[in-house]
């Protein structure tokens, strides 16, 4: 029998027992109905124990039952024949659709849902339709899920007044652990941010308490009072909003609270401190070494490990990551000090390199890399089942290695190296976009390529700027007598500006070459126009940034003309 079914099965036995105690209950004579509140919390027990086994559509109907009850508890709504046969009726509706439960027809959510509806109707509350499948809850649930996350609270606030009074009254966590019961496998949970994980930090609280001896520490009071605060805030969410909200103050000082108190890995006492300094004999007797783990049990701490770190990635904020960095620590805890075999060992030692990862913050501030490191020590574990226990081993405690040396400041960015400026190459013409090489000019002024002889323009220099500086260097004569030396002897290194030295040096050596060769003429420059305009088209497309760059190129489209055009003359 699989579980689905065996969870179906003992749904019907159960909610069969509802049905017959709420029928014998609505059998009551009109007048003073005295079993009112009894019937209100049948119902109650019914509607929790469909919404347990997701059968949404009674769950609807039960709630409908327990708001008439209420009314006529309450005194709104008289406890004459037609209300007493109402529910007659609709109990026997509802043991129907109980019936068929394990193989419903397409009509019985529809009359679930119908029969929900009329039910609060008479009960004079206005019922809005249940919603679809993926938009949230419904009322129904989720009034369960805030009112027993608020028992939950009060149980909590109860044991941190016990614990702050009496440390030693650990006692009161037995009431916690008995009031989480009516969520736990709640799969609603998931959808309600972050109160599952709140409720796992608590029970992970509980057992690190339990797993301790002597007086509980003030710490551990002052979390439960912060846990209690959470889920009683998240009671009231969920029922005014349709979900808590997920960085609220109460479950952000809970997760705080949990790391400080719970997650350290504590303090290591020296074994030789705990006998008395004589003789001995201090080991009276040897002991048994536990039990090592199956490998069945090391493949299911890996795939426990693999969710862990998928759960943790997908933290969209703080409160959410530090709980769930909690909840990896709180399950780590039984295997740390683990042994038996090699394998249990290094399963161990990876345990108290985790929870030392989480407790002293390194994890929180290297993150990505703790969640990295986790991840390989699940693949490591899940090949259990077939690889080498040995070389398994040895894989485990690398990891360990790595946790134990992460720091508690994340890594800081390494610095970016300055990348030297290349050096033009003689036949390029840095800055200068219309010009042609010597070779080129000799031909005829017709470039086979006008891309190749282009260079790059450094940030902020337009492509006429480095022209029009080239202008005035050739037409405008030295200030100063020595100034053409000076340029000669130091070329400018201004961007965009190039030296008379570097166009004497790229024309031949024993011919001078008139500057005048060296620019596109006629076709040619009409021709590198032409092939401007797809990148005019592309920054026009843009319509963010370039502007500056598109008014060079408009500029030196016009000059390519003008020069095309002088050609003709």
């Amino acid at each position: 029998m699989t579980n689905a079914i065996g969870m179906t099965d003992f749904f019907v036995l159960e909610a069969g027992e509802y049905l017959e105690r709420l029928d014998a209950l609505a059998q009551a004579r009109p007048g003073v109905f005295e079993a009112a509140e009894e019937f209100v919390r049948i119902a109650r027990a019914f509607r929790g124990s469909a919404l347990m086994a997701s059968q949404q559509p009674l769950a609807r109907a039960a709630q409908g039952l327990e708001s008439v009850g209420r009314a006529v508890r309450d005194g709104r709504l008289a406890w004459d024949e037609g209300v007493r046969g109402g529910l007659v009726r609709a109990v026997d509706d509802c043991k129907v659709l109980l019936r068929r439960v394990r193989a419903p027809s397409d009509q019985d959510a529809a009359k679930a849902e119908a029969l929900g509806a009329e039910l609060e109707r008479v009960a004079g509350r206005p019922s809005a339709p249940a919603r679809a499948s993926g938009e949230g809850l419904d009322a129904g649930a989720r009034a369960f899920v805030a009112r027993e996350a608020a028992a939950i609270a009060t149980a909590l606030d109860r044991a941190s007044r016990a614990l702050a009074n009496d440390p030693g009254a650990r006692g009161a966590l037995a009431g916690v652990t008995q009031a989480m019961s009516a969520l736990k496998g709640v799969a609603v949970l998931g959808d309600l941010p972050p109160l599952a994980d709140v409720l796992i930090g608590v029970e992970g609280a509980v057992h690190e308490v339990n797993a301790t001896s002597g007086p509980v520490a003030p710490a551990a009071a002052a979390a439960f009072d912060a846990g209690a605060k959470a889920l009683a805030r998240a009671a009231r969410e969920v029922v005014d909003l349709g979900r808590p909200t997920t960085d609220g103050e109460e479950a952000a000082a809970f997760a705080t609270l949990l790391l400080q108190a719970f997650a350290g890995g504590g303090t290591i006492v020296p074994i030789e401190s705990l006998f008395f300094d004589d003789a001995g004999p201090h080991v009276v007797t040897q002991g048994a070494p536990p039990a090592g783990l199956t490998r069945v049990e090391v493949v299911s701490e890996g795939e426990y490990l693999a969710g862990a770190a998928g759960a943790l990635q997908r933290a969209n904020s703080p409160v959410l990551r530090d709980l769930r960095l909690f909840g990896m620590a709180a399950a780590l805890r039984p295997l740390t000090g683990a042994g038996g075999t090699p394998l249990a060992g290094a399963l161990g030692r990876l345990a108290d390199a985790g929870r030392g990862a989480i407790g002293r913050g390194a994890a929180e501030a290297n993150l990505p890399l703790f969640v990295g490191l986790v991840g390989q020590a699940a693949d490591t574990l899940r090949g259990a089942a077939h690889d080498d226990e040995a070389v398994l081993s040895a894989a485990l405690d690398a990891v360990s290695v790595q946790l134990g040396e992460l720091s508690t400041t994340p890594p800081a960015l390494a610095p970016v190296a300055a990348v030297p400026a290349a050096t033009p190459e003689p036949e390029v013409l840095p800055g200068l976009p219309f010009l042609v090489s010597p070779a080129e000019a000799a031909a005829g002024g017709e470039p086979a390529e006008p891309a190749a002889v282009v260079a790059p323009v450094e940030a902020g220099r337009s492509l006429a700027d480095a022209f029009a500086s080239l202008a005035r260097l050739v037409a405008e004569p030295p200030s100063e007598a020595g100034e053409l030396e000076r340029l000669l002897a130091h070329p400018v290194e201004e961007a965009g500006v190039v030296s008379i030295e570097s166009l004497a040096a790229a024309a031949d050596e024993s011919e001078v070459v008139p500057v005048e060769s060296l620019l596109y003429r006629g076709p040619a420059a009409l021709k590198h126009a032409l092939a401007l305009q797809p990148e005019i088209e592309a920054l026009l497309a843009a319509r963010n940034g370039g502007a500056a760059q598109l008014a060079a190129l408009v500029r030196e489209v016009f000059d390519l003309v003008q020069l095309g055009l002088g050609a003709e003359r």
